[in-house]
């Protein structure tokens, strides 16, 4: 644990960064929202520009995996630029791509515009938990918070895109993607004016930690990443094969309700979090409990069927978005300067490198085999491996002799 970095004693009680906290919650929302405004409009999408299931289904992986691949890239554009700067510029870049889509009537240009999106969220993940000057002594909080917009901005792009989104947009989805964009412009001037009028946060090429980059060879990186990976994977995993698996149990009338019940436990879960989980962070307990639990709940979905089934799927999805926060805070914990965008960047490129390769395996496994739980299986099997990988990890910062 860190104490000077994630407490503060009873006697200097800091104030909290109210300011700062807003605009991370609020830049936290679009680190997920403009992919999952894809899948609510894919039927219109399909019908408008004639495509395939397939190639609609793409519109919301390869945001994930051109993040994932950039992840390097993102770095040298944060250490060039500046942290904040940074993080303007991508918010822009995320918004303006966002928007294009809604602006064509092309399908190369629709991708094109995907892959710009998904290279400003790549920046956006390296610097959200490089911002530490903004929360300097409530480091887990801030990063608790930008992670629960994330999850809020999860939430209500998948569920509030048709309903409302495109109810004010008259039906018209390109419309509607341009309504969702308007808001990150907001907040992109609202982040340029506390760049103008603000303390900056130190650029990653002045920092004093510049040469201690997190390359793939550190250790530190794939014992983090790993964890990082079962839990985004099995969260991908389960969302995307939950109807396969209780169709071939004959409950396919539960699946709106699990969906629901699922996708709501990661809200529970990060408000959890901002209230009384700050003080697990860097803390080896926690992320083995939330492991294991994660591991026991999905089983439990596998095992079971009617509401046993429910309950331990809504505990699994709880304690996978415990212990994504809990590694997503770790970086300004153990880092400094440069290396806590290159710790972030490390461990995303190998989270989500191997959470969209794992569920991959498991629907081929399911076809090949016809057996719907075998979708599942390859990644509860990597969580449980991962659990190692956690129990191995140094959570602790490395002098500069280690690094």
């Amino acid at each position: 644990m860190l104490p000077s970095a994630t407490t503060a004693t009873p006697t200097s009680r800091p104030r909290l960064p109210w300011l700062a906290l807003i605009l991370l919650w609020l830049v936290g929302v679009y680190l997920r929202l403009p992919i999952l405004i894809a899948p609510p409009l894919a039927g219109e999408i399909a019908g408008a520009l004639d495509l395939g299931s397939a190639a609609v289904g793409a519109l919301t992986t390869v945001p994930y995996v051109v993040l994932a691949l950039s992840m390097m890239l993102a770095v040298r554009v944060t250490r060039r630029l500046g942290v904040l700067p940074a993080l303007i510029v991508a918010l822009a870049v995320v918004a303006l791509g966002s928007g294009a889509r809604g602006l064509t009537l092309s399908a190369p240009v629709l991708f094109g515009a995907s892959i710009v999106m998904g290279l400003g969220l790549a920046v956006m993940q390296v610097t959200l938990p490089a911002l530490r000057d903004w929360t300097p002594h409530h480091l887990a909080l801030g990063s608790a918070v930008y992670l629960n917009g994330m999850t809020v901005g999860e939430l209500i792009g998948a569920g509030g895109t048709r309903p409302v989104v495109l109810v004010l947009a008259g039906g018209d989805w390109q419309l509607a993607m341009l309504y969702w964009s308007l808001p990150a412009l907001v907040i992109v001037l609202l982040l340029a004016l506390r760049l103008a009028v603000g303390p900056r946060p130190a650029a990653l090429a002045t920092a004093p930690t510049r040469r201690r980059s997190r390359g793939w060879r550190s250790p530190r990186v794939w014992l983090l990443g790993l964890p990082l990976a079962a839990t985004i994977g099995l969260y991908m995993a389960t969302n995307a094969y939950m109807s396969l698996v209780l169709g071939a149990r004959g409950e396919s009338d539960r699946l709106a309700l699990a969906l629901l019940l699922y996708n709501a436990s990661p809200l529970a879960a990060s408000l959890s979090m901002i209230l009384r989980g700050r003080r697990w962070v860097a803390t080896r307990a926690p992320l083995m409990v939330c492991g294991v639990l994660s591991v026991a709940g999905m089983l439990g979905f596998l095992g079971l069927d009617g509401w046993p089934a429910l309950l331990a799927l809504i505990l699994s999805g709880f304690c996978i978005t415990l212990e994504l926060t809990l590694l997503m805070a770790l970086p300004p914990c153990l880092e400094r300067g440069e290396g806590v965008a290159s710790l972030t960047a490390g461990i995303s490129f190998v989270g989500y490198s191997v959470a969209f390769v794992m569920p991959l395996i498991g629907g081929w496994l399911a076809v090949v085999f016809g057996h719907a739980d075998l979708s599942l299986w390859p990644m509860v099997i990597f969580a449980v491996a991962s659990l190692w990988a956690l129990r191995r990890a140094p959570l602790t910062p490395l002098s500069p002799a280690q690094a």
